[in-house]
């Protein structure tokens, strides 16, 4: 079941430890880092409750396109996850212009990617991926 960790006008963390699952969903347009300075500590506590092999559920379905300085922040976000052992990641996106803004993003940290244009498709691939993983 998910717990949400962190919720504010700019975004939503959870995590469902029975799934092994983070969830992020980014909200509106973020202007700077001063901003969304508590996200990066927010992230890594919620990380902090599951196990390495999780997967990642990222709603953007919500976000504007983010400014250039904005993208350490995406950047360090994505290396914090590889870090505590993120295995995929499904993200749902509604805008071709933050669909190419998060690619390029994933293709420079190596995070494992694969976009959707529903929850619906993402939730079930990421639920697939699980499955393997156990079986």
């Amino acid at each position: 079941m998910q717990q949400v960790t962190t919720q504010n006008k700019h975004y939503q963390i959870g995590i469902d430890k029975d799934k092994k699952r983070a969830f992020i969903t980014i909200i509106g347009f973020w202007r700077s880092p001063e901003e969304v300075s508590e996200y990066l500590k927010d992230l890594d506590r919620a990380l902090l409750q599951l196990q390495p092999g999780f997967t990642l559920l990222t709603d953007l379905s919500q976000m504007k396109t983010h400014p250039q300085t904005l993208k350490p922040v995406h950047l360090q976000a994505q290396q914090l996850l590889l870090s505590r052992g993120l295995t995929q990641t499904a993200e749902v996106v509604s805008s071709s212009i933050v669909q190419f803004q998060t690619e390029s993003l994933s293709k420079q940290s190596s995070m494992p990617l694969r976009q959707f244009n529903s929850l619906e498709e993402a939730t079930a691939y990421l639920d697939e991926i699980s499955l393997l993983h156990t079986a």
